[in-house]
C-alpha cells in the first residue's frame, strides 16, 4: 500500500512539474511575441511612419491573446515592409 501511495505521489509531482514547464514555455512565447510587436512599433516610430497604435484587450484567454499579438505583429510587419521597400 505504501508503494502505491508513493508511486501515486510521484506521478502527481511529475504531472505538476510538467504543467509548470508548459506554462513557462507558453509565457515565454507570449513575451517573445509581445517584445517583437514593441520592437516593430519603435522601429516604425523611428522611421516617422504613422501607424495605428492599437492595444491588445485585457482579459483574453491564452489562445486569444496569442492570436491578437500575432495579428498585431502581422499588421506592423506589413506597414514596415511597405515603408521599407517603397524607399
Amino acid at each position: 500500500m505504501k508503494k502505491l501511495i508513493s508511486s501515486t505521489l510521484a506521478v502527481m509531482a511529475l504531472s505538476v512539474a510538467a504543467n509548470s514547464v508548459v506554462a513557462s514555455d507558453y509565457s515565454d512565447s507570449v513575451e517573445d511575441i509581445r517584445l517583437s510587436v514593441t520592437a516593430l512599433e519603435r522601429q516604425l516610430e523611428s522611421m516617422d511612419i504613422d501607424f495605428k497604435n492599437a492595444r491588445i484587450e485585457s482579459g483574453l484567454n491564452r489562445a486569444q491573446e496569442v492570436k491578437a499579438l500575432e495579428s498585431r505583429y502581422s499588421e506592423l510587419q506589413t506597414q514596415f515592409n511597405n515603408a521599407h521597400y517603397s524607399n
